[in-house]
């Protein structure tokens, strides 16, 4: 039984084409096929029903995924080990970030890549949940969050920091002459918010819901640059944590009352995996950029 062999079947399974594993592998049709044929072979059971063009996996196939995605994930852990051992610092660093920390990530991993350029720096942003979902299947090594609910056992979290919930607006707005506005008067502003699914929308649609409030939601984006670029260039109202500010120096932070809204940010990684070095050495730049 061989890696590749493994990484054919994984690929297969993934797509469920054997056409489109091979092109993914770089390989013929054939060379992919007869690959996994030896595998099923030596195992002494089918991988995989073809029924057709169709492929479905079986019952025996579904079980060996679980295996032969631990020994490519054991692999890979061991040749990042060695280049560790030997101060390389190579391989690849992937980073999750909800979208709150875009600016404050770039800083650092511009950083990297100038330190440690056989280094490959991959930077995903998304939602909460997602992004822990990777992190649980090995996709990526560190996520950064903001997020009030409970994390899973199997992640280890890092605090980082505290940061409030704020009301933005451009410094030219009327209502940026305000150091404060409590919350209940936000809700006379038609306002521009981030789309169902950001921990920072879900936190706020329940302030809204304790408080009988059903604001004006004029705008959803799925994108906080996006966002605060258009509360910069016009009269639009949005709430953010403050932290995603930085940087913006043309809209003004409004502090709110009347409600908690401060909020705890996290590193997270793998409970008890192995951590590469370039992980440990990001954690600590990220920290002292804090």
């Amino acid at each position: 039984m061989e890696i590749y062999q493994l990484e054919y079947f994984i690929k297969t399974a993934e797509v469920l084409h054997f056409t489109k594993a091979a092109e993914l592998c770089f390989v013929t049709q054939s060379g992919l096929s007869q690959q996994i044929k030896k595998l099923e072979e030596e195992l002494g059971m089918p991988l995989f029903i073809r029924i057709g063009k169709k492929v479905q996996l079986t019952e025996a196939g579904s079980v060996f995924l679980i295996h032969a995605k631990q020994v490519i994930e054991n692999v890979q852990s061991g040749k990042q080990a060695i280049d560790d051992l030997n101060e390389m610092i190579g391989g690849e660093l992937r980073i999750g970030v909800t979208y709150i920390f875009g600016l404050l990530v770039l800083p650092i991993v511009n950083l990297f890549a100038k330190k440690y350029p056989n280094l490959k720096i991959v930077v995903e942003y998304g939602s909460t949940e997602p992004l822990e979902h990777k992190l649980l299947n090995n996709e990526l090594d560190l996520v950064l969050v903001i997020s009030s609910k409970e994390i899973k056992e199997t992640i280890q979290k890092i605090p980082l920091f505290t940061s409030n919930l704020v009301m933005a607006v451009a410094k030219t707005h009327p209502l940026a002459v305000l150091d404060k506005i409590s919350f209940k008067k936000i809700g006379d502003h038609p306002l521009v918010l981030p789309v169902r699914g950001f921990s920072s929308r879900e936190f706020l649609d329940e302030l809204f819901l304790k408080n009988n409030m059903k604001p004006k939601v004029s705008i959803e984006l799925n994108a906080v640059h996006a966002l605060l670029q258009l509360v910069e260039e016009s009269d639009w109202v949005t709430i953010v944590t403050e932290k995603a500010l930085k940087g913006w120096d043309n809209l003004k932070a409004i502090a709110i009352t009347g409600v908690p809204t401060q909020r705890e940010s996290f590193m997270l990684t793998i409970e008890g995996a192995y951590q590469k070095k370039a992980v440990k050495l990001f954690m600590e730049e990220f920290r002292k950029s804090m």
